[in-house]
């Protein structure tokens, strides 16, 4: 049985920055500060076997993200090691990068990326309310049609079916619920894309949305 540290983690100002290359980097230097024995993968660049559960953009913050650390061969499920490591990663992580959860599982079962069904995101921005209540009110008369690039070609996709709900909190904020994984997935930046076109929101408003992701399901649908 191989075993896994699986943890849940936050990302906040400054580390939202981080590209997802960097954010990877950064957990394999302060996994290896942390004396976590994490497992290595083979050939003549071995790296610390390390996979997130949704890669984030940058800007983005999160407030429940997930990680697996694949541990070296042998390890016991003991959950007071789990937090042990989880404490000792703390202390070697950066500004704005806090693990507040840590348990050790049996990683010989499907990938955690695989497990990924849905996530949800909060955006704040000038305007939303309207340009949101202005996109519901065409919803059965228009596709949602939005520019998307796909291996470096850019393709036209109808982002509707992959948007499970969407809730206002205020005249600001709005929750967004949609499809996420490696099956189907669809980036919050898209969903403001189709705002500009369809709902008249301001572009700039747009580009200066704050957007947090606030939660993952894994393998459930929300």
């Amino acid at each position: 049985m191989t075993v896994s540290l699986r943890l849940r983690f936050c990302r906040r100002e400054p580390a939202i920055w981080l590209a997802h290359l960097d954010m990877m980097r950064t957990f394999e230097r302060s996994v290896r500060r942390a004396g976590i024995p994490v497992a290595y993968s083979g050939g003549f660049n071995p790296r610390p076997r390390l996979a997130f559960a949704l890669p984030i953009g940058v800007g983005l913050a999160t407030e429940d993200d997930r990680l697996d650390i694949q541990l070296e061969d042998g390890i016991a499920i003991d959950q007071t090691k789990a937090a042990e490591w989880t404490d000792a990663l703390n202390r070697n992580l950066p500004d704005g990068l806090t693990v507040y959860a840590g348990e050790l599982t049996d990683s010989s079962g499907p990938s955690l990326m695989s497990l990924v069904t849905a996530a949800e995101y909060r955006l704040q921005t000038t305007g939303l309310q309207a340009a949101v209540q202005q996109l519901e009110a065409q919803k059965d008369l228009t596709a949602w049609i939005v520019d998307k690039n796909s291996k470096g070609k850019t393709v036209k996709t109808d982002i509707r079916p992959l948007i499970l709900a969407t809730r206002l909190e205020e005249s600001d904020q709005v929750v967004l619920l949609v499809r996420a994984g490696s099956r189907q997935n669809l980036r919050p930046d898209l969903f403001l894309q189709i705002l500009v076109a369809q709902g008249g929101l301001n572009a700039t408003a747009a580009a200066d949305s704050r957007i947090t992701r606030t939660r993952l399901w894994l393998g459930e649908e929300p």
